[in-house]
């Protein structure tokens, strides 16, 4: 079975969500084995208009999965399938 794609959605420098929810998807990173893609909202037009006002995001496997805030163990969950795809 292919890995999972995970897209982290952030922006540059001075974004403490973001931040903390990259210390978690790191973790999650011990756990569960996943492709990671950071994608900085700055650089892409279409990002920018769909995600700026919700940033850190996460896309799982092109499916929005977190927004905000999340756990390591929601993380984990939610990279394999084993979870609603609500978000809040």
């Amino acid at each position: 079975m292919a890995k999972p794609q995970v897209q982290f959605i952030t922006k540059e420098g001075g974004c403490s969500l973001c931040d903390e929810l990259f210390v978690e998807l790191e973790s999650a990173a011990d756990y569960v084995d996943f492709d990671l893609e950071i994608l900085k909202i700055e650089q892409d037009d279409e990002l920018y208009k769909k995600y700026w006002d919700k940033i850190p995001v996460i896309i799982v496997n092109g499916k929005l999965a977190v927004k905000y805030r999340a756990t390591r163990d929601e993380l984990i969950k939610k990279i394999e399938g084993r979870s609603s795809w609500k978000f809040w």
